[in-house]
């Protein structure tokens, strides 16, 4: 049960947003250099190896991990930009676990 909360409160920490946008105002599409494995859908989050280790050791489950998908998708466009995770995750004991994440900077289409 404590492994499950350092995780949840890890994986908090790491879905914490960063803001981007161009210099006119209006948000750029894509994603922030380094954010090396690109922009990611639920279902393909869900496919990268460390998401299914995740799962299959029993630290979350799918539900739970498409609860903060959606809670940290602000421009509602169904996608994440993802990094292999750096720093104090990088060593940590649940470091094969994370991923960097932050929501695109692409504006959601009207109509």
């Amino acid at each position: 049960m404590l492994a499950r909360t350092i995780c949840v409160c890890a994986l908090a920490a790491a879905l914490a947003p960063v803001a981007a946008s161009a210099g006119d105002g209006k948000p750029a599409y894509g994603c922030a250099p380094g954010f090396n494995l690109g922009a990611k859908n639920l279902v393909e989050f869900l496919q990268l190896p460390r998401t299914q280790a995740a799962i299959a050791d029993g630290l979350t489950t799918e539900e739970e991990v498409a609860a903060a998908f959606a809670a940290k998708d602000r421009n509602g466009d169904g996608y994440w930009c993802v990094q292999l995770s750096e720093g104090f995750q990088k060593n940590g004991p649940y470091s094969v676990y994370y991923y960097n994440v932050t929501d695109d900077n692409a504006s959601k289409p009207s109509g």
